[in-house]
């Protein structure tokens, strides 16, 4: 074995093409290039959806197949090849990767919905963001993440940054601001607006009766497993409430109206608290305490 000296003298720095290639090779490049695929695809189909629906769909089908290749990698990663018994797919189904990973599938084999995309968006606009801030760009300048922790101890005082360390710190702050008020309003969103969207859809017999069905039984799980899922339902009842019971319901609106919410609501309450772990059903039990 050679002495340390002469070892650190035959080693050489690794040029920009070898942290490249070596990047490359890792599983976790591949996630992030679907999400990037799902975030460059998908915001060019609200880009082009505008201006007509059929040249817009091309860029909606290639978004989910960036999703489906980083859910399916991660799923990989997390559990190793499938394996056929009921831990396994138990282990599976408590796995919010599994879960948006079925739905990605899902709407893949649908006509394309315009608002089922956004929340695939959003998380893959965070995960780029991350990537590229603790891997991508240290690729480049490798004393970067030095250089930002250096400026983070020293404060306001920090001395002038370089152009990569004032670009990863910037992208770690707005982050930080950013991320969990998105969480919550992808929840909100997952839970009124594409919750309604199937239902009006599957009434007016424009999107497929097995549509809301599913998408209920991927909000059940959601709501079990995610407090901000849980929150996301407290905020839509409240809304509604507000709308459609009584004392500050409107007199316009009809009585069924108001029965047939009330049914609904305590019906999708009861199935969702139905399949709670009892260490969720405590922390939404002390989450109601505290407000």
């Amino acid at each position: 074995m050679a002495p340390p000296g002469a070892q650190r003298r035959d080693e050489r720095p690794q040029s920009i093409a070898d942290r490249v290639s070596a990047l490359a090779k890792t599983a976790q490049f591949y996630w992030w290039t679907g999400h990037v695929v799902m975030l460059m695809f998908g915001t060019l189909y609200y880009v082009k959806r505008p201006f007509g629906w059929q040249a817009a769909n091309w860029y909606y089908s290639k978004a989910y197949l960036g999703a489906l290749l980083s859910y399916v990698i991660v799923i990989y990663k997390t559990y190793g090849p499938p394996q056929l018994n009921l831990a396994f797919f138990h282990r599976l189904m408590m796995d919010e990767n599994f879960e948006y990973l079925m739905l990605a599938f899902y709407w893949l084999s649908q006509p394309a919905m315009v608002v089922t995309l956004l929340p695939f968006v959003v998380f893959s606009l965070f995960h780029v963001l991350k990537y590229t801030r603790t891997t991508v760009i240290p690729i480049f300048a490798p004393n970067v993440t030095a250089e930002v922790e250096r400026a983070n101890r020293a404060g306001p005082q920090a001395a002038n940054l370089s152009v990569a360390a004032k670009i990863s710190k910037f992208l770690g702050a707005w982050s930080s601001e950013y991320y969990i008020p998105a969480l919550c309003q992808v929840s909100v969103w997952e839970v009124a607006v594409i919750g309604i969207w199937l239902v009006v859809g599957a009434v007016t017999f424009q999107t497929p009766l097995l549509a809301p069905l599913f998408y209920f039984q991927f909000l059940r799980m959601r709501y079990a497993l995610s407090s901000s899922t849980r929150v996301a339902f407290r905020r839509v009842r409240s809304t509604l409430d507000g709308l459609l019971t009584p004392p500050t319901a409107s007199a316009s609106v009809p009585g069924v109206v108001t029965d047939s919410y009330i049914k609904v609501r305590e019906y999708l309450v009861a199935m969702g608290t139905s399949i709670m772990t009892p260490s969720a059903q405590q922390q939404q039990q002390q989450q109601q305490q505290r407000r």
